[in-house]
């Protein structure tokens, strides 16, 4: 007896074609789908379906699950290829089937499929049309394609490097790039250039403070931009959404404050042991500088890229060049406002 008719996603030209056409040149699920998935009719038994799948093996040879369609395509329900093996061979499919399948629209973004696909732990999921027809499946290795895509990405975006910048690409489309963002770090770094200039007299009188001035902003960068990491991820893996601002912050503040003691203690007491000219003084001002530099630098650092979210921008885009001017520019106050203060109450 000849088999029953098997529906095949590559098959059906103007659904699957359509929908390959929107998805092209897209980030899209249509684009990184395959269209050789094998679903059958809800009517064949599991002896039909086993001997429908051994003919069309070559179609569809990676395929995770058995889909299954209505007279009209749409997709009716699925099961495990254990399932099928496993059911007596006279089971219809339409009986043994799961009739609640997660499925993607083609027009999903497929950093959201990765992020649905990780969170489930399934090895495919299924694309939809908007008429519910079965179009393609993304499998988990097209998948980690994308993670791995996205993740350059954004390390391109926090350093202020173009997206699809490779290491073959023009030398003119670098410099393209990257220029803005140069740029925009060059006005910063003058923002914070303006701050020593108030503290010439500072700097001049106790030349110091030049010594540790670096050592100070460095810090406080540094510790800006590990709780930007973490805010970037957080946002990128979809922790973000369960987790109140409020609470992230209040996370980096305590941290900041425990990271602050600590290397505002290291670095008072490299200056106790190295200056001997009001070495108590210096090494008290070093201290409270990095302390409040590591206080205000990862909440800061976690902020940004939430700010950046809420205004529609990419949270990971350049978000190095502000945190880090920032914290450039406080460590610069706070060192050379201190000491000001300091030798205005000591007097002449």
């Amino acid at each position: 007896m000849p088999l029953p008719q098997t529906v095949n996603a590559s098959g059906s030209r103007s659904c699957a074609e359509r929908y390959a056409r929107l998805a092209s040149g897209d980030r899209t699920a249509g684009r990184i789908m395959t269209r050789e998935v094998v679903a059958l009719d809800g009517g064949f038994t599991v002896e039909q379906a086993v001997a429908s799948l051994r003919e069309r093996a070559d179609a569809a040879p990676s395929q995770f699950y058995v889909y299954v369609v209505d007279a009209e395509r749409r997709l009716a329900g699925v099961l495990s290829m254990r399932d099928l093996l496993l059911a007596r061979t006279t089971t219809p499919l339409d009986k043994l089937m799961r009739r609640r399948v997660l499925s993607v629209p083609a027009e999903m973004d497929q950093e959201d499929v990765a992020k649905l696909m990780k969170r489930t732990r399934y090895s495919a999921l299924p694309v939809v049309d908007a008429r519910g027809s079965l179009v393609g499946v993304v499998a988990v290795d097209s998948v980690i394609d994308v993670m791995a895509e996205e993740t350059t990405e954004d390390v391109h975006r926090i350093f202020g490097a173009g997206p699809d910048e490779r290491l073959t690409s023009p030398w003119h489309l670098s410099v393209r790039l990257r220029i803005p963002w140069l740029l925009v770090n060059l006005t910063l770094a003058f923002a914070a250039a303006s701050v020593i200039r108030l503290f010439e007299d500072t700097v001049a009188a106790w030349t110091v403070l030049a010594v540790y001035l670096p050592i100070v902003a460095g810090m406080g960068g540094n510790a800006s931009a590990q709780a930007m990491a973490v805010a970037i991820r957080g946002i990128a893996v979809g922790e973000a959404a369960r987790v109140p601002l409020r609470t992230v912050l209040v996370r980096e503040l305590r941290a900041g404050s425990a990271t602050g003691l600590v290397t505002g203690a290291i670095a008072g007491s490299a200056a106790l042991l190295f200056h001997h000219e009001d070495r108590v003084l210096l090494a008290a001002l070093v201290a409270s500088s990095l302390f409040i530099n590591h206080v205000v630098g990862p909440v800061w650092g976690a902020s940004i890229p939430f700010v950046m979210a809420r205004l529609g921008f990419d949270p990971a885009q350049s978000a190095t060049i502000f945190t880090t001017t920032l914290t450039d520019m406080l460590g610069f106050l706070t060192l050379l406002g201190l000491a000001a203060a300091a030798m205005s109450l000591a007097g002449p």
